[in-house]
């Protein structure tokens, strides 16, 4: 762990451009690392969460969320392989500690241990890092710690690093690039229809209704875990009916968004707001579980003035499940 963590350069942007030309960093302020130390914690966390572990023989992260006996969300995260018998689960901050709770609730029975760990957490965004980092990135979907801590590859053009302790002290005066505001993070998840469990939103959303199945986050194949069969009964009968899409929309100066903002549609309530970033003084960004057909009408939130949304296109498809 870090005796003290180190200062990193002011943020010098505050949004994200359109076209990134040099590597885009950003301190994961908003986030905290769950270590799972001990011989079974991936068999722990296999029966815990809605990911598959197995995945690690090959050298991937996962996302995914451990859901309570009613498949409903305690948290979401990243998880990677960090060490000898040691599992990180990235976690945003405001759930941390609710998260660890839930977690210590059950690994008590296993040979594992579960805490809190001090660590930087480095967002890196742009296609020039591939070739200006001062250390090789891994393929898209998986983590490497030869660098002598983990760098996880989301996608071509994203990647996280995790400085676990004071021997990496050096390493963010290394990184070429240009340092963001921690917000620009929530851009960029926004604009990939991620979002995670927060403070605001523990133990309501089924994995489904943050789209995780549809983002390589639920494993409908590897057997039983807490939750599981509500989630898995959602979606081999639940014919899904609502999921969660992007838009945008202008507000007035005084107005802000967060979770749980009606969404409105011709005929009422469609839905309400999951997360949203700021764009600019008064334009917004944001993710609302909707009611699939309420994105072919007109819709505003439930707000003075009735800001229209502008659905925007998703990277991944929204299958028709409600027919």
């Amino acid at each position: 762990m870090w005796s003290e963590l180190p200062q990193l350069p002011a943020p010098e942007i505050d949004l994200l451009p359109d076209t990134i030309q040099q590597p885009v960093l950003i301190h994961l302020s908003d986030y905290r690392l769950i270590v799972i130390t001990g011989p079974d914690g991936e068999k722990f966390l296999q029966g815990q969460t809605t990911c598959d572990f197995r995945r690690f023989e090959k050298h991937q992260w996962l996302r995914g969320a451990h859901c309570n006996a009613k498949g409903r969300m305690h948290s979401t995260f990243v998880a990677a392989k960090i060490g000898d018998q040691q599992i990180g689960l990235r976690v945003h901050a405001s759930i941390a500690e609710s998260a660890l709770k839930a977690l210590q609730k059950y690994i008590v029975f296993s040979k594992a241990e579960a805490r809190v760990h001090t660590a930087l957490l480095v967002g890196v965004l742009g296609d020039a890092a591939e070739t200006t980092l001062p250390f090789s990135l891994p393929d898209v979907g998986h983590c490497d710690t030869s660098a002598g801590f983990p760098v996880l590859r989301l996608e071509a053009a994203a990647a996280e690093l995790w400085l676990l302790n004071d021997t990496h002290a050096g390493i963010p005066d290394q990184l070429p690039g240009v340092w963001a505001h921690p917000e620009c993070w929530q851009q960029y998840l926004l604009d990939k229809g991620i979002a995670d469990v927060t403070a605001e939103s523990v133990e309501e959303l089924l994995p489904q209704e943050l789209n995780y199945q549809l983002v390589d986050a639920v494993s409908f194949d590897k057997g039983c875990y807490t939750g599981q069969e509500i989630v898995a009964r959602m979606h081999y009968r639940g014919k899904l009916k609502k999921h969660l899409y992007l838009a945008e929309t202008d507000l007035s100066a005084d107005n802000t968004l967060g979770f749980g903002m009606d969404v409105v549609g011709e005929k009422g309530s469609v839905g309400k707001v999951i997360t949203a970033t700021r764009l600019g003084q008064n334009r917004w960004r944001l993710l609302a579980l909707v009611q699939d057909d309420a994105t072919q009408n007109s819709a505003h939130l439930a707000l003075a003035g009735q800001p229209i949304l502008t659905w925007k296109p998703l990277p991944y498809a929204i299958p028709n499940e409600s027919s």
